[in-house]
């Protein structure tokens, strides 16, 4: 038995800032890979610890434990991996929201790939901890917000476009736009000066690499490191090092996510919290010093904490952080949105 009975309540009042839909709502499913191995794994090991079904496939010679739910409940186990659990409650809201677009979004993905699963349970999608990471306050989190999503201007007949709403862990006082992180396209995603997070345990930060820690790192001999661009954020863009072998050219996010892990934390020796950085050379050792940690595009959640600290509502965190967004509700099971009243925007 869970610990926590789901009572849905409809919402209180009409807000400008929703879509109700004139129709019941489809149960909305998600299929986790909570687990994957070359070995076939018991699923009695499994049981107790997620909703939903479990079932074992194998799939490109591996075999996998996909766990298959609301995804509701499955965004219980999510919030308390990717926020403190104790944190004010508008923050919670404004994390369910974000990670409930993001499972709408990976799972469109997933379907057009045809994968057998929509998402991992790792941090290269969310984390997801299953019933162990549920509280109540993240409960009521979920269904205060539930099936409401982060939307895109309108894409024609078929309602408006699903935007992954992205988050991180503190953005050192710039958010960043996507397409400067990760090129692309995406127009909606824009950064935001954040004052919020300043003074947060994140906001700054120094890291030494040494000759050869950068050596096993990137692959070459380095006896020196440029910036060769910054982006609007202040962001390294593209970084080059080079050594008695040659040189080597690559952006700042892809060094960034070379010196990380599924197990890296901030205090990491070798990690690089963000692309927010300044970098000289100490003798064999080069300096690396700057602010944020995390991709910096998206929500800010040491912000959104400090926001909702000052009383800041979900509607008006998710309006600063995403200002070209309208916040709606899903109306079918088949992701088609019609329009909305009004943006998210206080």
């Amino acid at each position: 038995m869970f610990r926590f009975l789901s009572k849905k309540k409809p919402l209180a009042a009409i807000s400008i800032f929703f879509l109700f839909c004139q129709v019941g709502f489809c149960s909305e499913m998600v299929r986790v890979c909570v687990w994957s191995g070359s070995y076939k794994p018991s699923l009695e090991s499994f049981k107790g610890k997620y909703r939903g079904q479990l079932s074992l496939i194998k799939w490109n010679r591996r075999y996998l434990v996909i766990n298959t739910m609301d995804i509701e409940e499955y965004l219980y186990g999510v919030i308390g991996k990717e926020m403190e659990k104790s944190w004010p409650f508008e923050a919670l809201k404004a994390q369910a929201v974000c990670s409930r677009t993001l499972i709408f979004y990976y799972r469109n993905l997933a379907t057009k790939k045809k994968l057998p699963y929509d998402v991992s349970d790792t941090i290269y999608h969310q984390v997801y901890g299953g019933v162990y990471s549920e509280n109540e306050s993240i409960v009521r989190a979920v269904e205060e917000t539930s099936n409401e999503i982060l939307v895109a201007g309108q894409n024609g007949e078929n309602g408006y476009n699903i935007v992954p709403s992205f988050f991180h862990a503190c953005c050192g006082g710039h958010t960043s736009t996507a397409s400067d992180v990760w090129g692309g396209n995406y127009p909606s995603l824009k950064g935001v000066e954040d004052p919020f997070c300043s003074g947060t345990p994140f906001y700054s930060w120094s890291k030494s690499f040494t000759q050869n820690d950068l050596k096993g790192i990137v692959g070459i001999p380095v006896s020196s490191v440029q910036v060769l661009g910054y982006n609007d954020s202040g962001r390294v863009a593209k970084i080059e090092f080079s050594g008695k072998s040659g040189s080597k050219v690559m952006t700042a996010e892809s060094f960034r996510m070379m010196t990380v892990n599924g197990s890296t934390t901030f205090s990491s020796r070798q990690s690089l919290p963000s692309t927010l950085f300044t970098v000289r050379k100490q003798g064999n050792v080069f300096l690396f010093e700057g602010k944020g940690y995390g991709h910096g595009v998206g929500l800010c959640q040491w912000g959104a904490k400090k926001m909702a600290e000052q009383g800041k509502t979900y509607k008006e965190i998710l309006g600063y952080y995403f200002p070209e967004l309208c916040l709606v509700r899903v109306e079918t099971s088949e992701d088609k949105i019609s329009s909305a009243v009004g943006t998210v925007v206080p």
